[in-house]
């Protein structure tokens, strides 16, 4: 299994940059992992978005999924079958909208504690709830004897760690310096996530939704206290896992 970091900005892009979404690869089949604005042209570049098995989506926001909007262009003109999207219900959603709108998705509603296999591929996901203002999950996705476990957006959740656990690669939304964190926001510290990682035994750390406007060796910084081998995510990057 093979991760591409597609974007990795929160609440929005830096310059030349992309939100939230991620590549990830098992075999011959390929699933995108969020689809923030920026991200269809990196994903494109990459492989033809019809191709894929699924869309998963871990919460509504637009910087989550704004680019699913595009895509519905491009389904509509390339696609040969409909593409399988899924994501928690989120009825006040205007991208879900028109997603429901277009015949060339099929949209699966994702309850939190649920698990789902993606049709044509060996990916198995389990969704947990976040901690986030909209309703949001977490996704750990296995293939083979590989797992990635993802957080989305959200701020600290009783079970996380078990839920993270043993993980190949934690892939965790660590956008708050320690001086910024709060228990009432709606993200972790980049420390929170070393933390997590650490607690659940993950094997790699990816901290990703980097704020454009906050100090990324201060969160690296922050991090490394706890974790040595914790790292920011960056577009382009890739990871064997």
């Amino acid at each position: 299994m093979k991760l591409t970091i597609l974007g990795m900005n929160g609440p929005f892009p830096a310059p030349g940059g992309a939100t939230s979404g991620y590549l990830v690869t098992c075999g011959d089949a390929a699933v995108a992992i969020d689809l923030g604005s920026g991200c269809l042209a990196q994903l494109t570049a990459r492989t033809a978005p019809e191709k894929l098995a699924a869309l998963v989506l871990t919460h509504w926001h637009y910087d989550h999924c704004a680019d699913v909007l595009p895509l519905i262009y491009r389904l509509e003109a390339c696609a040969e079958q409909p593409l399988h999207l899924y994501a928690p219900v989120d009825e006040s959603a205007l991208v879900r909208k028109a997603v429901q709108q277009c015949a060339k998705i099929i949209l699966h509603d994702i309850t939190p504690n649920s698990e789902f296999r993606i049709p044509n591929s060996e990916f198995q996901l389990s969704a947990f709830p976040a901690r986030h203002p909209v309703p949001a999950l977490m996704y750990r996705i296995t293939c083979g004897a590989r797992t990635l476990c993802y957080t989305g957006d959200t701020n600290t959740v009783d079970g996380l760690a078990d839920f993270a656990k043993g993980a190949d690669l934690l892939l965790a939304d660590g956008l708050f310096p320690a001086a910024a964190w709060a228990e009432g926001k709606p993200h972790l510290s980049a420390a929170h996530c070393a933390q997590l990682a650490q607690d659940a035994g993950a094997k790699k750390l990816v901290i990703t939704h980097l704020n454009p406007v906050i100090d990324p060796e201060t969160l690296l910084k922050e991090a490394r206290a706890v974790r040595i081998d914790s790292v920011l995510a960056r577009i382009g990057d890739e990871y064997e896992i």
